[in-house]
C-alpha cells in the first residue's frame, strides 16, 4: 500500500493509470524502495508502453522523443537568455501633458516630466537620472533620486533644465541616463520642448 499512501491525489497505481494522475512519480520511487526492501525485481510501476509491457521490450529512444529532447533544449536555451540579459528596470518616461516649457530667467529652460518604473530586482534602487551626451541638469521632485522598491511600480516627477543656446529647434531630442550610484543600469529618450529660437 505504499505507492497508494503517498500519492498525493489518493489513487491506486495498481489499477492502471487513472486521470487524478498529476505524474509525480511518488508512487515509481515507493514501489522501488519496497521492491528492493523485499528482495524483487524493480520497476514494477514504470513508465511504459502496451506494446513494451506485452512484448517485454524494453523502452527504445525514438525520433520524436529526440526531436521533442532537441526542442525542449533549445526552449531552455532561448528562456535563459532572455532571463539573463533583461534590464534590471523597465522605465516611461513622458512630458507631464497639457504643459509648456518654463523659462528659468534668460538664460535656462525647463520641462516637467514624469517617470514610471518597474523594479524587476530583489532589491530596493534609488534611482538617479542623467543627461547623456548634452549640456543641462536633471533636478528631481521631492530629493535627488527616485525610490524604487523591490518587485513594484513605482514613479516620480523631474524637471530637465537645458541652457537656451542649446535649444535649436521646437522639439530637443534627448537620452536620459537611469544610474543606481555609479552603475548605468538603463538609458531611455525623450522629447524637450522649448522656445522657437530667433533665427528659425
Amino acid at each position: 500500500m505504499q505507492c497508494v499512501k503517498v500519492c498525493p491525489t489518493g489513487i491506486d497505481i495498481r489499477n492502471g493509470t487513472q486521470m487524478e494522475c498529476v505524474g509525480c512519480t511518488a508512487c515509481i520511487d515507493a514501489c522501488n524502495h519496497m521492491m528492493e526492501k523485499t528482495g524483487r525485481a524493480r520497476d514494477l510501476v514504470r513508465y511504459a508502453s502496451e506494446n513494451g509491457i506485452a512484448n517485454k521490450e524494453p523502452l527504445r529512444y525514438t525520433l520524436r522523443m529526440k526531436l521533442y529532447t532537441s526542442l525542449s533544449a533549445v526552449l531552455l536555451v532561448i528562456l535563459s537568455f532572455l532571463l539573463l540579459s533583461r534590464k534590471d528596470v523597465d522605465a516611461t518616461v513622458m512630458r507631464t501633458p497639457g504643459m509648456l516649457y518654463q523659462e528659468r530667467g534668460k538664460d535656462s529652460v525647463s520641462n516637467l516630466y514624469t517617470i514610471k518604473v518597474a523594479n524587476k530586482t530583489l532589491r530596493n534602487i534609488p534611482l538617479l537620472l542623467r543627461l547623456e551626451g548634452q549640456t543641462g541638469a536633471v533636478q528631481a521632485v521631492g530629493g535627488e533620486t527616485i525610490a524604487i522598491k523591490r518587485e513594484e511600480e513605482s514613479a516620480g516627477n523631474f524637471f530637465i533644465i537645458l541652457p537656451r543656446r542649446e535649444i535649436v529647434a521646437r522639439k530637443t531630442r534627448l537620452r536620459l541616463g537611469l544610474y543606481e550610484g555609479d552603475k548605468k543600469i538603463d538609458e531611455v529618450s525623450t522629447n524637450f520642448l522649448g522656445p522657437v529660437p530667433e533665427n528659425n
